[in-house]
């Protein structure tokens, strides 16, 4: 059998969500036998960002670590490159990866291209959702160019697992009656934070019992600064509420403990207003977790009703230079703080709904699962 040829492109050991999704792949990648795998670092987009180890197991790690490199002579059929660039590979075919939240291409990325037009027509698109597909349509690229891969999770890690739970919540000293709402990013704008901490705040009027867990990105994106940018916004009365009520963890974590955290919390809760793919929802739901997320964007893709709560949203434009608008999503404040309000009344209910999802999921969106579309799009 012929061995199809891959170099993969991109970060390693950092926490980003670019370098979690190319370890991934290459991790899958190694447990095939029809891919000779290279991998090529590529300089981090930031100064300050540094090598983080322990975010993957240690055989894991190990086996990332050893990824050979392209020796002289290795000709791939196809470079995938998982940062957004757009120049033309030096032999076969280029895929680069992107994740335009705004549904636009941004001006960083074109470089001096107006639209795909004026690319090397053997350079095309991966990005992982239909929401951010519609960016590199608009660009000018054909569909056949676009190649929608989705994310996926590990279920060794991301699975139910009621001892873990115990223990996890335990840690975080949340008591039995504590319901808990869990949200993890990078406390940009884009991820809705500051809309939910003002319905968080709502909620514990009526349930002061219940807990908000927020797990940011310290070491790329200043979470905690982005964070109480946004609480200082709420008023006095209800800054305090959330506050006795938070849970903030800033540092990196390992896979093994990200799994225990979402574990520990009742309902997973992204009032996202523009989102790539999101993650986290997935790895929420592979966990047993209940989701309550925006209707309309990138997690329709994966989310079904069964276990998803869609808040009500309406498209909105949003200005990201003087040159360029994008796409968002507003979600509507009276919807998420009911639909918070009917979790927290009910967590049975919620428990139940969250082992539909991960089985749902389970079924659909393994690392395994999810690369063979990727081998396929890319070989195809």
């Amino acid at each position: 059998m012929t061995r199809k040829r891959l170099l993969v492109e991109g970060w390693r050991f950092i926490p980003h969500s670019y370098a979690l999704v190319a370890q991934a792949h290459c991790l899958s990648l190694l447990r095939r036998n029809d891919v000779e795998l290279r991998f090529r670092d590529l300089p981090f987009h930031d100064r300050s960002w540094q090598p983080v180890r322990g975010v993957f197991s240690q055989e894991d790690e190990r086996a990332l670590a050893t990824l050979p490199a392209p020796e002289i002579g290795f000709e791939p059929e196809v470079t995938l490159q998982m940062t957004p660039e757009f120049s033309p590979p030096a032999v076969g075919r280029k895929v680069t990866f992107g994740t335009p939240e705004f549904r636009v291409v941004p001006a960083e990325w074109r470089g001096s291209a107006a639209s795909a037009a004026d690319l090397d027509e053997r350079v095309s698109v991966m990005t992982p959702s239909r929401w951010s597909a519609l960016a590199f349509e608009r660009f000018g690229f054909a569909p056949e160019r676009i190649h929608v891969v989705p994310h996926g999770f590990d279920p060794e890690l991301f699975r139910p697992d009621p001892a873990s739970r115990d223990s996890a919540r335990r840690r975080l000293g949340l008591t039995p009656e504590s319901f808990v709402f869990l949200n993890m990013g990078a406390m940009t704008d884009n991820k809705g934070v500051a809309l939910l901490i003002e319905c968080f705040a709502a909620v514990t009027e009526r349930h002061p019992s219940a807990r908000l867990i927020l797990k940011g990105s310290d070491s790329l994106y200043r979470s905690q600064d982005l964070l109480w940018r946004n609480m200082s916004a709420l008023d006095e009365a209800s800054r305090k509420r959330v506050t006795d009520r938070l849970i903030y963890i800033g540092e990196t974590l390992s896979m093994a403990h990200l799994a225990a955290l979402f574990r520990a919390a009742d309902c997973y809760v992204s009032p996202y207003l523009a989102e790539g793919f999101n993650m986290p929802v997935l790895e929420a739901a592979a966990c047993g977790l209940p989701v309550i997320c925006t209707g309309g964007g990138a997690t329709d893709d994966f989310t079904d009703a069964s276990f998803a709560w869609r808040i009500r949203s309406r498209a909105v434009h949003v200005r990201l230079s003087s040159a360029q608008l994008g796409d968002a999503l507003m979600p509507d404040r009276d919807h998420l703080v009911s639909l918070m309000l009917e979790a927290a009344e009910d967590p049975a209910a919620m428990a139940l709904r969250g082992a539909d999802g991960a089985r749902y999921v389970g079924d659909r969106f393994t690392w395994d699962s999810v690369t063979n579309v990727l081998v396929d799009e890319l070989f195809t």
